[in-house]
């Protein structure tokens, strides 16, 4: 019975003890010294990372960072990998995009810089770096093409590069590898493909100065220099869309999508105001018919078009020459074609305006597309299928000359 007592006795001092502990010692107070003790953990790791980027940005780095392999295609058909420039000295590897501002800016600098290194064993190499698809429509808004492999040999072919031109953009295995952000971003290797500058090939506000160039200076230097310190500089551009950004991209598209479809009549007195009114941004008129399969086609051609522009302003009006009877039928084109725009219903006497937008000479007036400055001026007049390249160009041209 002793025993038991003195069990009894001592359990309770045990649970007294306890208690008293848990009074001086709370559950709380142990799971805050944890959360303290854890946020020293991240400071110093902070702390470390700060240090880390400031050796970097001094020029010191931690140990060398060497080109990884790649095997990329061209736009001239070749697959290029890095045995392909084993015999030259120096290779600077830019990533660049189409649909990218300050990537445009700087093409004629690189091919300058290219022609007159030619002899120097130096190789420039250009690298497109972003997955087509993750590109918001309204992100295109400032370029004359995409960033798709076919719309590569399209720029390649206008510029006239003088360099290879890669595509990284669907499996994104270099990009990745090298943990590029922005483009046009600069990764200039020495003669052993171990990494000496990263940075922007120069400045905006001058892009065309060779003398005020961090690509051309930090290549000068390698070529006249035995031992070239580490240096990185600020770059300034457009961020690299990846496979994670393409549910936002598809969400973006999806909105678009479920816009509500409008089509209204029109008598001759609305058709002449849309006509008439002068706006600050260039006005798009697209007349057609229902029945035309160039005209049905040509809707979605002015959607694509639509989509990526309208945030800059553009304005797009569509006129569909028809009977009343086949609103239901013109409207799910429309629908079809995803064309939220002013769309516009007009027959018999009423279409009497668009005898000023379209010419006399023209034997068939539909379909017929007619770009318009915003002083009412005529930028381009086509009867017929639409020439998207062609239209996207000029749009982009009247929308830079009125910001």
């Amino acid at each position: 019975m002793m025993v038991g007592i003195e069990t009894i006795h001592i359990t309770a001092s045990s649970e007294k003890c306890k208690n008293q502990q848990n009074i001086l010692n709370p559950p709380n107070m142990r799971s805050w010294k944890k959360q303290v003790i854890l946020l020293n953990k991240l400071l110093l790791i902070q702390l470390l990372t700060l240090a880390f980027q400031v050796r970097v940005q001094s020029g010191q780095s931690e140990k060398p960072v060497y080109l990884p392999e790649f095997s990329l295609q061209g736009t001239d058909g070749r697959i290029y990998s890095n045995k392909d420039f084993e015999e030259n000295d120096l290779l600077a590897v830019i990533f660049l995009s189409n649909h990218c501002k300050i990537s445009q800016l700087f093409q004629n600098q690189l091919i300058k810089i290219a022609e007159l290194l030619r002899d120097k064993k130096v190789a420039i190499v250009a690298v497109s770096p972003n997955y087509e698809q993750a590109i918001l429509p309204d992100e295109l808004a400032y370029s004359d093409l995409g960033d798709s492999f076919e719309e590569m040999k399209k720029r390649a072919i206008r510029m006239k590069y003088n360099f290879p031109y890669l595509y990284d953009g669907e499996k994104q295995r270099l990009t990745q590898r090298i943990g590029v952000k922005i483009t046009p971003t600069v990764y200039l290797y020495d003669e052993k493909r171990e990494l000496f500058y990263v940075g922007r090939i120069g400045s905006i506000d001058s892009p065309n100065k060779r003398e005020t160039s961090e690509l051309y200076l930090a290549i000068m230097r390698a070529l006249h220099e035995k031992d070239v310190a580490f240096k990185r500089t600020k770059v300034f551009g457009t961020s690299i869309k990846t496979k994670e950004h393409l549910l936002l991209a598809e969400q973006v598209r999806k909105r678009y999508a479920d816009e509500s479809i409008k089509l209204t009549h029109a008598d001759d007195r609305k058709l002449e105001f849309y006509l008439n009114h002068k706006t600050q941004k260039p006005k798009l008129f697209y007349v057609w018919q229902a029945t035309d399969k160039n005209a049905r086609d040509n809707l979605m051609k002015l959607s694509f078009l639509y989509k990526i522009f309208r945030k800059r302003g553009l304005r797009l009006v569509t006129v569909c020459i028809a009977e009343k009877k086949e609103e239901k039928e013109i409207l799910e084109q429309l629908e079809k074609a995803q064309l939220s725009s002013t769309n516009f219903l007009s027959h018999g006497h009423h279409v009497a305006p668009l005898a000023k937008i379209i010419p006399s000479e023209i034997e068939k007036v539909t379909p017929y597309y007619r770009l318009v400055g915003s002083e009412g001026n005529m930028l381009l007049g086509k009867q017929g299928e639409i020439s998207k390249d062609r239209l996207r160009f000029e749009i982009l041209r009247a929308l830079n000359e009125n910001p």
